[in-house]
């Protein structure tokens, strides 16, 4: 049967149309920018020859620089006092203003500096000014906050902010990298070391089960947009809204937090280029341990009782089982990374711009993976008038990956016979053998290939009504497409014989309007008060349609049209949508920066919920006193700078859960009866009754400067109860269905976060910025409907892993306790009192038990008990289990929880060295506490699947014969009791210290770039993941946070890199 592509899917755009259509995006662009630059000049011009008639005038330039290292410093305006006319700052410093009067003033002004004003009289052609920071204003930034901004030091939540310089010291890849280990009481874990792998994000805990635990992202006002296709490049700065009272005004989004990117935008003045290119070389961070070939030997005559490896089964003329091979050497390779961006920025008094263009073309380690990403970018702000302003944000991204399968390659490279031989004599890829994949087989030949297309439109209409009374319109749109081919040829099959490969298709579009007004008036220079009122209202829609088949005509051609058998048991098609109305409003009350006050309130109707529970409403409030303002605090101020108190409490919610959760559905074509498709309800009981999940949240915080700001310190106590958690409730199996959605009961997160800032040492020619972070998060699980505890097994499978249960925390493993290995069949020896205490044989002179026991070195003369398991008596070699319940059979009743996934505390340090023009900055991640359940390992050494390998630890320290004293059980795959899913013999410790990244840099001298008018250049060498400090036994103890439920199992990941490197940034 042959299906014409048309007639699945719509054709695919290829990367050279979204190439031209980007670069020819952006020259339009910058074309039109050029003649309105020209237009202004010309403008300039004829004002400047009005002007000339009034007096006589000349042009001032000059070299602006920062105190005290004497740098160039770019971006200061400088304007004639009581005109509009005015320049920026190039990035040599430069600025020149012409047409200035003989005796007007100049005034040089930039956020963070003190301002400065200097007449200009007759001889003046030349002024070089140098600037100075200015500590308090350094207070004034301004942070972003929902649908608004603030200064910083007015802000009463809880809200951490990186900005563009932190960013860029971190040489990092995407948005994720750039924020981990920055912000106190966030964790953020890449799922792999895969090119392209997502992350996991949480702030302050893991507050839901299914309802979704991703923070919201706002990029440019937009919600909802794929921040994987930003360019960290782009970015000015990134504000992190911790507590409710922060998040509340985007209420059912908001319960784990919010994460407001803005990106960059042009300055007045020259047209400003910005270029910057690296190179890396990685490798893997760590090698495991493995067997090579004579340990294989080793294994396998252990397996028939001996410890001679000489007496294993050899031949060497058989070319399948004579080979050495180092799977981990063959299978990785040292990767090159390859990163270019180029940005245009500049404007004029009424308009700015700026546009970027990014390529990254990222090698994985593990062969034939790799992800090449372009992303584009495009900022607008026009100032129509004094009242009206327009502002633009376009964002295009593609990426195409091949994501290699880790069980199929990497576990497979692990598990494989070291003496298997992975090509045939013809020098062709050899298939399975022995029920092992190959794995250089799998990297080579199975294709996995994704291609993402990402765009979001912003539009932003802003009108001054009257003084201090802003009407405010954005209309947001996001695109996204994705399609997965993956293609499996004969090769890799169990037999040898049958090729198979599908192609999926998923297409997203998200659809935003917020309309709302702003207010804000200061009166009496003393009382400044803010109001905010507005509406939003969205859609988000998704469609699908997946295909496979099997039996290809060729291997040479992948698409379904060369598959002459379509399976259309795994043919679906799927269609979704859900929409949201909002009204939302903020009081904000301001007493000279002194008595703070605000407050915030939204509601939120989903369409995920019925009727009863479809509106919900979320309420905050937040207060802030600064005390160093007091008059009783005036003996403090040579020492505290400044001091100001927060006090928050609020209401946030969660309606992440299946679009159709409250309604009953049914499946098409998905149950067969004499080849006949039917229709059947889905196994989704629909639940008109189920309601919003929320989250009640209180903090306290205090924020300290010290030393005329030189020592910032933040602290913050913060409490918060998730209640009426959404989760899938299984249902009884005579009901028809498998589960429903409920509000099952709640969780509780409490903790302390810190973060401590400063500059020990800052002189002309030196300065040293340090800082660290410290965040401790106690779960636990408060209530839980219907029961007190529930059974988590892994996905995909029916092994129990995991207890939740109310007194408990989330991510607590529950299994069996490890306790060592019988040396001897008598080991098996116990107590006949009930409390089943275990005895120690007595060993004759000839190395055999004598049928004697002692307990506690006294001889015992009781009746011997012995241990058992589905009906077998535990024999010599055989794992010790802990009798919890003491009733002489190991089973499911003798689990315990054995140790939580969860860290107890995590940190960050960062050093930032500046000597002359060179620069040296490095950042430490800390992650301390909690367990991972290595279950690579388990699976490894469980001595349960022919032809797996164990590691060489379980090869040399296994039980062979009565008497050994042994690490590990006696390698018998018949003895199953040995292989239990889940033991404490392999739940490790998941702490680790990683010097995350390091950079020493070096920027061209003022005076060499005055000299031969250079720009500013910047060379740099880099290195990511260079040194890791842990006991874990895997290759990284970094675990992503995917699912609340199921946290802390290592299956075997793609590993995570070590990476250096060297760039070049520079400045036109």
């Amino acid at each position: 049967m042959e299906i014409g592509r048309n007639a699945f899917m719509p054709p695919l755009p290829t990367p050279e149309h979204f190439y031209f259509f980007t670069l020819s995006t952006l020259y339009l662009m910058v074309n039109f920018l050029l003649h309105l630059k020209r237009l202004s000049l010309t403008l300039l011009l004829v004002s400047g020859g009005i002007t000339f008639a009034y007096g006589q005038q000349k042009t001032v330039s000059g070299i602006v620089t920062l105190s005290p290292r004497n740098e160039p410093y770019p971006g200061v305006t400088v304007r004639v006092k009581g005109t509009n006319q005015g320049a920026t700052t190039d990035q040599n410093g430069k600025y020149a203003l012409k047409n200035v009067a003989n005796n007007a003033t100049l005034v040089f002004s930039a956020v963070g500096l003190l301002p400065q004003e200097h007449k200009i009289t007759a001889t003046d052609n030349t002024l070089n000014v140098e600037m100075l920071e200015d500590q308090r204003q350094l207070q004034e930034v301004v942070v972003q906050v929902g649908y608004g901004s603030q200064k910083k030091r007015d802000v009463t939540g809880a809200i951490s902010s990186v900005n563009a310089q932190q960013i860029q010291q971190r040489q990092a890849i995407d948005v994720y990298d750039a924020l981990q280990g920055q912000i106190p009481g966030m964790q953020i874990a890449q799922e792999s070391g895969r090119p392209g792998a997502g992350n996991s994000v949480r702030i302050r805990g893991i507050g839901t089960l299914e309802g979704g635990a991703d923070p919201l992202y706002v990029v440019d006002g937009v919600q909802g947009v794929n921040i994987d296709g930003i360019n960290p490049q782009d970015i000015e700065s990134i504000e992190v809204l911790r507590d409710a009272a922060s998040a509340a005004i985007y209420g059912a989004r908001s319960a784990n937090g919010v994460i407001i990117i803005t990106t960059k935008k042009g300055k007045a003045g020259k047209p400003r280029i910005n270029l910057n290119y690296l190179q890396s070389f990685s490798s893997l961070a760590r090698k495991l341990p493995q067997a090579n070939a004579r340990e294989r030997r080793l294994y396998e005559a252990k397996m028939k009782g001996s410890t001679d490896p000489a007496g294993a089964p050899t031949d060497s003329l058989n070319p399948s089982t004579n080979a050495d091979n180092d799977y981990q050497d063959l299978l990785t390779r040292t990767a090159i990374r390859r990163q270019v961006d180029l940005s245009l920025g500049g404007g004029s008094e009424n308009m700015n711009y700026y546009a970027s263009v990014g390529y990254l073309k990222d090698q994985g380690i593990i062969i034939n993976s790799f992800a090449d990403i372009l992303r584009a970018r495009f900022n607008l702000d026009y100032k129509a008038s004094k009242r009206l302003t327009y502002s633009n944000r376009v964002q295009f991204s593609y990426s195409d990956e091949n994501r290699i399968s880790e069980g199929n390659t990497l576990n497979q490279a692990l598990q494989r016979p070291p003496n298997f031989r992975v090509y045939l004599p013809d020098g062709s890829l050899a298939g399975n053998l022995g029920g092992r994949k190959n794995p250089i087989a799998e990297a080579l030949l199975r294709k996995n290939f994704y291609k993402v297309y990402n765009a979001s439109f912003f539009n932003r209409i802003a009108y001054k009504v009257i003084d201090g009374l802003v009407f405010t319109t954005d209309v947001n749109l996001v695109a996204n497409y994705a399609h997965h081919l993956e293609f499996s040829p004969k090769l890799l099959s169990n037999n040898n014989d049958v090729s198979t490969g599908g192609e999926d298709n998923a297409f997203r579009t998200y659809w935003q309007i917020q309309t709302y007004l702003n207010y804000e008036k200061t009166l009496n220079k003393k009382h400044t008060l803010g109001a905010l009122l507005g509406f939003s209202a969205d859609r988000d829609s998704r469609r699908g349609a997946n295909i496979e088949g099997q039996y290809y005509v060729s291997e040479e051609i992948n698409t379904l049209n060369a598959a002459q058998e379509l399976n259309l048991r795994n043919t679906n098609t799927d269609a979704s949508r859900n929409s949201s109305a909002s009204v939302f409003g903020r009081l904000s009350y301001n007493f000279k920066s002194k008595y703070l006050l605000n407050f915030n309130v939204r509601a939120d109707g989903s369409s995920r919920f019925g009727t009863a529970n479809k509106w919900g409403y979320f309420p905050s409030i937040s207060a802030g006193w600064r005390l160093s303002d007091e008059s009783f605090m005036a003996w403090s101020r040579k020492v505290l700078y400044d001091a100001k108190v927060r006090v928050s409490y609020g209401i946030t919610g969660n309606d992440q859960i299946d679009n159709n959760a409250s309604r009953q559905r049914y499946v098409f074509g998905s149950n067969y009866y004499n080849d006949i498709s039917g229709v059947v309800p889905a196994s989704l009981f629909g639940n008109n009754t189920v309601g919003w999940e929320s989250l009640k949240q209180f903090n306290l915080g205090l924020d300290l400067l010290f030393y005329d700001g030189r020592l910032s310190v933040t602290a913050d106590y913060y409490n918060k109860i998730t209640n009426d958690l959404l989760y899938r409730a299984l249902l009884p199996n005579e009901s028809g269905y498998t589960e429903r959605y409920a509000n099952f009961g709640s969780i509780q997160n409490r903790g302390i976060e810190i973060a401590v800032s400063g500059y020990p040492i800052k002189n002309k020619d030196f300065d040293w910025n340090l800082g660290f972070n410290f965040s401790i998060n106690n779960n636990t699980v408060k209530k839980l409907l219907g029961a007190s505890t529930m059974l988590v097994a892994r996905s995909g499978g029916s092994e129990v892993i995991w207890r939740i249960r109310e007194g408990g925390r989330l991510g607590d493993f529950y299994g069996y306790k490890y306790e060592g290995i019988y040396s001897y069949k008598a080991s098996n020896a116990y107590t006949d009192d009930g409390l089943w205490q275990r005895l120690s044989p007595v060993i004759g002179a000839d190395g055999k038990p004598t049928g004697a026991y002692t307990l506690n070195g006294a001889k015992y003369t009781g009746n011997v008990r012995t241990l058992s398991s589905n009906g077998d008596v535990f024999t010599g070699g055989d794992v010790i289990w802990q009798n919890t319940v003491k009733d002489g059979v190991i089973d499911d009743a003798d689990r315990v929880v054995l140790g939580n996934a969860q860290p107890k505390w995590t940190g960050g340090v960062f050093n930032s060295f500046n000597y002359k023009n060179f620069s040296l900055s490095f950042n430490v991640y800390i992650s301390w506490g909690g367990t991972i359940y290595n279950r690579q390992r388990q699976q490894l050494n469980a001595a349960a699947i022919n032809n797996v390998t164990p590691e060489p630890d379980f090869i040399y320290n296994s039980w062979v014969k009565e008497g050994d004293n042994a690490v590990y059980q006696r390698p018998d795959k018949a003895a199953v009791n040995n292989a239990r899913e889940l033991s404490s013999l392999y739940l490790e410790d998941a702490s680790f210290i990683r010097l995350r990244n390091l950079k020493v840099g070096y920027s061209l001298t003022p005076e060499l770039r005055r000299r031969w008018n250079l720009p500013a250049v910047n060379v740099y060498v880099y290195g990511n993941n260079l040194l890791n400090w842990s006991n874990y036994r895997g290759y990284d103890p970094e675990i992503a946070f995917n699912s609340p439920l199921r946290m802390g199992v290592d299956e075997g990941r793609y590993p995570r890199k070590k990476e250096v490197g060297f760039g070049i940034n520079v400045n036109f």
